[in-house]
């Protein structure tokens, strides 16, 4: 078992629309996830995008991207191999792990159950 920070982690249900096309809305959790980061979609422009790395809890490499789409500037979010990693249906959850430093942590929580304690702390 891995030791889970205590800030509220940020969640998602994934659709198959969002696997497909990458395209994930940034709801709530998210939005204040990237707080963390410094990321604040009210104050980004239309076409911005900035990145986090992370890992998935197999400990391969990811990207979190948060961003504005260009025309209408929608928030918007993805996770670099998301599909290899989770499918339609599935819960993934954003958390950190505490190692020498903090590490972002990409959970698929429908995976891995013994995880679902992470989303009982989101409330």
């Amino acid at each position: 078992m891995i030791r889970i920070k205590a800030t509220p982690p940020a969640f998602i249900v994934l659709s198959e629309t969002m696997l497909n096309k990458a395209i994930i809305d940034a709801n709530g959790t998210i939005r204040q996830f990237g707080r963390l980061f410094g990321i604040d979609f009210d104050e980004m422009e239309a076409g911005d995008r900035k990145q986090v790395e992370a890992e998935f809890l197999d400990g391969t490499p990811t990207t979190l991207s948060f961003y504005k789409t260009r025309n209408r500037g929608d928030r918007r979010f993805s996770i670099r191999g998301i599909k290899k990693q989770a499918g339609a249906g599935d819960t993934v959850a954003l958390t950190f792990r505490l190692n020498k430093g903090r590490t972002v942590l990409v959970i698929n929580v429908t995976r891995n159950p013994e995880y679902e304690f992470v989303l009982e702390a989101a409330g």
